[in-house]
């Protein structure tokens, strides 16, 4: 046997042995391509459960935003109304309106910072679902470089 016969010998079994290989990555192809979609499948779903989230903690936040405003329209009609004719007996009548005027603002004030202070906590951004969709991403890349050694 030459030289020449046991090169194309070694050649043919690379070339079998390749042919091996990708016959193999063609079998594993269905299971990669199902477990990716099944990542990916939950990674959306994960999202939609932290936005439903962050929408319901807006919402929260929004409900009490519509009852301080309300409060704070009834208030101004009620309280000011009482305040001023109890404070007009000792005062002037501008005064007591006055003085009213301050105290109603102040009450619509504290209502609208806690409403502020709830809108700040939350995240619009779903974050569990970006991180585990990167991490879905970095693993199809490291299961593509495996196969493909």
């Amino acid at each position: 046997m030459t030289t020449q016969d046991k090169e194309r010998e070694s050649l043919w079994e690379t070339l079998q042995r390749q042919a091996n290989d990708l016959k193999g990555i063609a079998q594993e192809l269905p299971d990669v391509a199902s477990d990716v979609r099944s990542l990916f499948a939950d990674d959306v779903n994960l999202g939609v459960a932290e936005v439903k989230e962050a929408a319901g903690q807006t919402g929260t936040a929004l409900g009490i935003v519509a009852a301080g405003l309300a409060l704070a329209n009834v208030g101004l009609i009620f309280v000011f109304m009482t305040l001023m004719f109890a404070l007009s007996t000792a005062m002037a009548l501008w005064l007591a309106a006055l003085i009213t005027t301050v105290v109603i603002a102040v009450l619509a004030a504290i209502a609208l910072r806690v409403a502020m202070t709830k809108l700040k906590q939350v995240q619009p951004m779903p974050k569990r679902f970006v991180n585990s969709l990167g991490k879905d991403v970095s693993w199809l890349r490291s299961q593509m470089k495996s196969t493909a050694t």
